[in-house]
């Protein structure tokens, strides 16, 4: 494979859909290390500690991140329970740890035969670790309590505003390129050969990779030859272990079942209660646009916005935005393909965001348990509610936005102008 020399600051751009491949970032294997070092120190008393503590009339109640899921637990929302205590607690350890190991052995330069899997699944834990999306929930909650309760803040609350820092600090440093083209340096002398030669003549014609013979690994975006037989169904990733396809299987069948079950699924998630109040032994449920309302009522307008939009609007964009997508496909149609990758790679990234509903929830069934006078808990849309969530991720994931342009090559001038000045 090709490599390049870059300065800081340098980007790569794809010519065709605008989507940065790659962008050049200094000291990346030492300031990874650094990070996940740092978030590992802070992890056990981010999630052990006590968050917050609130106090009405005399009584008091304390919470951390892990009562949160106990409490959804206790209540019987099993899903929610698994989904919460995956994103919120497991898949951002692993995250850090796997970030830490992959890091340290590069600087050691050991590379160990399972160095690439493990970067591998670390890629795959980016969208699913969701500490940033539960600490904006943490402050939904402070602002829609701060007049009902006296608030405190306990040591948890810092160590996991520092966890989220150092979090999203290890994701912005960490150069994936840099990473995998160490591991393919130290291991090209037993990789099979990629022809050079085949991958020159893709730019110089303005030919896709499939067109020149070749598969793009979707994980680390190594070029491989295909076999002559044309079957790639048993074919491996030389460099990272993925499964090689040239494009991913049954990819629009997966979508469109994905994308029908998630708006299914939005209905009962956003009419049936999400959350239910018990205020002297009078239960009060109420709804997502309920809480919404209140926000709005009491002059709150910025958090009504915030969850208007992570719970209403992204849900019903990604929904809509794939549907376009997926007919653009189905009927062939060649115009503002740029303009839907784009967007796609916005489903991609805001699809994580509207766990935030579940996290608010979480953290008031714990801080707000006063026996008779107040408490709180979740309701049956909660559920519906997180398999929203997770059903229109997975159809992001799911999509091969490369279809786009399959079936619209020839008929997008904006697309033949862009590939004419591909040298």
């Amino acid at each position: 494979m090709p490599r390049m020399t870059a300065g800081e600051g340098d980007a790569l751009t794809c010519p065709r859909c605008g989507a940065t491949l790659h962008r050049y970032k200094k000291d990346s294997i030492n300031r990874t290390a650094a990070h996940c070092l740092t978030g590992l120190f802070l992890y056990f008393p981010a999630m052990f500690l006590p968050l917050m503590t609130f106090q009405v009339r005399g009584l008091s109640e304390t919470a951390n991140i892990i009562q949160s899921i106990i409490t959804y637990y206790r209540q019987e929302y099993f899903l929610v329970t698994l989904m919460v205590f995956f994103s919120a607690v497991l898949f951002p350890f692993l995250k850090l740890s796997l970030g830490l190991i992959v890091a340290i052995l590069i600087k050691m330069r050991r590379f160990p035969a399972l160095l690439p899997r493990l970067f591998r699944f670390y890629i795959h834990l980016e969208d699913w670790a969701m500490v940033d999306v539960y600490l904006l929930g943490i402050m939904v909650t402070v602002i829609k309590m701060y007049y009902t309760a006296d608030i405190s803040y306990g040591r948890g609350f810092y160590c996991f505003t520092a966890l989220v820092l150092a979090t999203m600090g290890t994701t912005d440093v960490l150069d994936k390129r840099l990473f995998w083209d160490v591991m393919e340096r130290h291991g090209e002398e037993s990789a099979p050969d990629t022809d050079d030669a085949e991958i020159s003549k893709c730019g110089a014609e303005t030919m896709t990779a499939m067109e020149a013979g070749l598969i793009s690994c979707h994980i680390c975006h190594r070029l491989t030859v295909r076999p002559e037989s044309g079957r790639d169904s048993s074919l491996c990733c030389p460099l990272c272990g993925a499964r090689l396809h040239s494009r991913k299987p049954d990819s629009i069948a997966r979508t469109w079942a994905l994308m029908l079950t998630a708006g299914l699924l939005f209905v009962p998630a956003n009419f049936l209660p999400i959350m239910r109040v018990d205020y002297l032994g009078r239960p009060d449920a109420s709804t997502i646009i309920d809480g919404i309302l209140h926000f709005f009522r009491d002059g709150s307008y910025a958090v009504g916005l915030i969850i208007l939009s992570a719970s209403i609007l992204v849900p019903l964009f990604k929904i809509s935005g794939l549907l376009i997508i997926l007919l653009t496909i189905r009927f062939k149609r060649g115009i503002f393909l740029q303009q839907q990758a784009k967007m796609f790679r916005f489903i991609e990234f805001i699809g994580r965001w509207s766990m935030l509903d579940i996290f608010v929830i979480a953290i008031l069934s714990v801080l707000v348990r006063f026996g008779f006078f107040s408490s709180i808990q979740a309701a049956p849309a909660a559920t519906y509610f997180c398999m929203v969530v997770i059903t229109t991720m997975l159809a992001a994931h799911t999509f091969d936005p490369r279809l786009l342009w399959d079936n619209c090559r020839e008929n997008d001038p904006e697309l033949r102008k862009a590939s004419a000045k591909n040298p």
